[in-house]
């Protein structure tokens, strides 16, 4: 129960001027007592003056107790509004309790102490609507606050993503630069191919040319990860690869493998412990001898294909990356055979078979892309290019890439 507050109001119209009298010598100790013998003249009380509490009688000349009440509804919605009648007029009262016009009806002739009970209790429930106001505005502003915040963090979460896609797309141009440029590939390669298909903007795979003393050098590499954290090594890979041709004058494709190992291992501090991450790359290397048309190829765990005359020769990689891998160093191994005119090489990462697609969700596997590629290694490599495209596009369908994708065709003209 709300204890009496001088601070509450309480309007009470009558046309009855004793009425009025018996009211506001009962109940002005405890309220803020205001009277009127009218609706009209209730009205220019309210507003004049903050009502907290009307109550009025049903029955009065020009304006009915319900008609007055209407009006406050929509002037005065805070107001708690009651209503004094009799039996009689009970039909009305029920319709005002329905509309929500008033809060309760108090039967004549009234009771002091329950018309006390009443009031406090129609106190009590205009504070609750006070401090629900309250809570809705403070709730509002919190929301407006929270809208403003959730904006201003946006904002910075979109200028951090531009900032790192920017960075990302500049580390792109820059891998791109280390590998040949395409003008350059035509001169060494006069007919190649590569698909270069990244899982981000960035790639973990990358392709490697070189020529020197008419020798041909031609690696793919696919490097732990994908992304930046594989773009990364992808760039220490090209770099240590060029850094160890240009200081060599006998070629063997397993020692350029070895040297690449080593120069990898050192510079990330790989010592073999089994807690370590144990980084590294997967990667075909080729050296072809145009003078003696003789090849050679070594492979950490990844093959070379050549097609030639309708036939498939595989060479396979040794099964060890470039990185650290157990505790006794071996050698990897060097590979060699003879070239003919039109032989059609291939050296690719994993991306291609290993991604799921078709109608039971399965990976595309080895077995499917050396089909794939006796098919079209005769077209033109342009051609061949599109069709492995197409292949894998409509492979995965909806499927999101899981892996980078790199491919490098070559076709050998001897002379």
């Amino acid at each position: 129960m709300v204890p009496s507050n001088p601070k509450y109001s309480v309007l009470y119209i009558d046309d009855e001027e004793h009425n009025l009298i018996s009211f506001k010598s009962t109940f002005r100790r405890e309220y803020d007592i205001h009277v009127a013998d009218s609706g009209k003249s209730g009205l220019e009380i309210m507003e004049q003056n903050e009502i907290n509490l009307v109550i009025t009688d049903q029955r009065m000349p020009e304006m009915t107790g319900v008609e007055f009440l209407e009006k406050v509804k929509h002037q005065y919605p805070d107001c708690v509004r009651m209503i004094m009648t009799g039996f009689s007029d009970m039909e009305a009262i029920i319709e005002a309790i329905n509309k929500g016009n008033i809060y309760r009806y108090i039967s004549k002739p009234w009771n002091r102490a329950e018309l006390k009970i009443t009031i406090d209790s129609a106190f009590e429930v205009y504070n609750l609507k006070l401090q629900n106001k309250t809570l809705i505005a403070d709730l509002k502003e919190v929301n407006q606050n929270l809208e403003k915040i959730v904006e201003q963090r946006t904002r910075q979460i979109e200028q951090q993503r531009k900032n790192i896609t920017d960075s990302i797309q500049y580390a792109s141009r820059i891998q791109s630069a280390l590998m040949l440029p395409s003008e350059e590939l035509e001169r060494l390669l006069p007919s190649h191919f590569i698909l270069n298909k990244p899982k981000d903007i960035v790639s973990g795979d990358y392709y490697w040319v070189s020529h020197k003393n008419n020798r041909m050098i031609v690696a793919v590499a696919d490097c732990t990860g994908h992304g930046v954290p594989g773009a990364f090594m992808s760039i220490m890979g090209i770099n240590f690869l060029s850094e160890i041709v240009s200081k060599t004058e006998i070629f063997k494709a397993n020692e350029i493998l070895n040297e690449l190992r080593e120069h990898l291992i050192r510079s990330l501090g790989q010592t073999g412990q089994r807690d370590e991450t144990r980084d590294g790359m997967e990667m075909a290397l080729c050296i072809v001898d145009l003078e003696s048309n003789q090849l050679q190829f070594s492979g950490a765990f990844r093959p070379l294909y050549i097609f030639r005359n309708k036939e498939l020769i595989e060479i396979k990689g040794d099964r060890m990356p470039i990185g650290i891998y157990n505790e006794e160093v071996v050698s990897f191994t060097n590979k060699e055979m003879n070239v003919q005119d039109n032989d059609v090489f291939y050296l690719f990462t994993d991306g291609y078979v290993d991604q799921i697609g078709g109608p039971d969700r399965k990976t595309f596997k080895s077995r499917k892309f050396k089909k794939l590629l006796r098919e079209i290694y005769l077209k033109p490599l342009k051609e061949q290019k599109s069709v492995l495209e197409k292949q894998h596009l409509a492979w995965r369908s909806e499927i999101e890439q899981i892996d980078d994708i790199l491919i490098l065709g070559i076709r050998l003209a001897i002379r």
